[in-house]
């Protein structure tokens, strides 16, 4: 059963990275929903040109976000939804295309990446977000962000730091997810689930933290149904994370309190 535990922390990881990146835009006030796409494409990057390509690709679509919603002022739903079509196609365009090249494996360690995404980074984000000027003034443009402007500081500067930082965490997140190689619509889902862990989190490194740990805990249960071999089919197994997080969500919502301009 330890084994079993490990095995879904080590898994777990892609997705709490990609959690602890939303957290710090949607405290900015902006909701990725093209964290899904922006996942896809480091991941796709990393078995072409390594991680330092999975950090470019992502990078490059926090711009394209980035540019859309914060210069353009495009609604952001819509912008996020539209990046993850677009990155579902060209990835899975380059994939069927250029399928020989795709032989390569992320060279990531997925202890350090480990430990760096439950322990450090978490420590990191807390003493960021809620011990210094920067991260005040972060929170406070996803709460006023005329009050920020009124005191001199550029909300769109703001802004754009959280969306490199969410890239960073992302663009490792990709990395760790194509240890084992690429495939089309790999990312299955994460983007959407790391979205409703911010919420579950109450926007708080230590709600986020909780909130994966209770997808890995989910996780570790599909991989014992697995090895009981109960009989019970392997896609269903697939789906217990995503039912148990839907259900937490469900029991949840109505009772958090969300930045005031998120999404404004």
């Amino acid at each position: 059963m330890e084994i079993v535990i490990e095995l879904a922390l080590i898994a777990t990881v892609p997705l709490l990275l990609a959690v602890e990146g939303e957290l710090i835009v949607q405290r900015a006030g902006m909701i990725n929903l093209g964290i899904e796409g922006m996942m896809l494409v480091a991941a796709m990057m990393t078995v072409l040109f390594g991680v330092p390509g999975a950090i470019a690709g992502a990078l490059l679509i926090a711009m394209l976000y980035g540019i859309f919603t914060i210069h353009l002022r495009a609604d952001q739903i819509v912008t996020g939804t539209a990046i993850n079509l677009f990155a579902l196609g060209v990835t899975g365009f380059v994939y069927r295309e250029w399928n020989d090249r795709f032989t390569r494996v992320s060279e990531i360690d997925s202890t350090t990446t480990a430990i760096a995404a439950w322990i450090v980074v978490p420590l990191i984000l807390a003493f960021v977000l809620w011990r210094t000027r920067y991260g005040l003034r972060l929170r406070a443009c996803g709460e006023n962000p005329e009050a920020v402007r009124a005191a001199g500081h550029s909300v769109t500067k703001l802004r754009w730091s959280a969306l490199m930082i969410e890239a960073l965490l992302v663009g490792v997140a990709g990395a760790d997810l194509a240890r084992t190689g690429f495939a089309e619509n790999l990312t299955a889902g994460r983007g959407f689930i790391a979205l409703s862990i911010v919420i579950f989190g109450r926007w708080k490194v230590k709600g986020i933290v909780l909130g994966s740990a209770v997808f890995g805990a989910a996780a570790a249960l599909q991989y014992a149904l697995q090895a009981a071999n109960r009989g019970v089919q392997f896609h269903l197994l697939l789906a217990v994370p995503y039912v148990v997080t839907l259900l937490i969500l469900c029991g949840i919502a109505g009772r958090v309190r969300a930045p005031e301009a998120l999404g404004k």
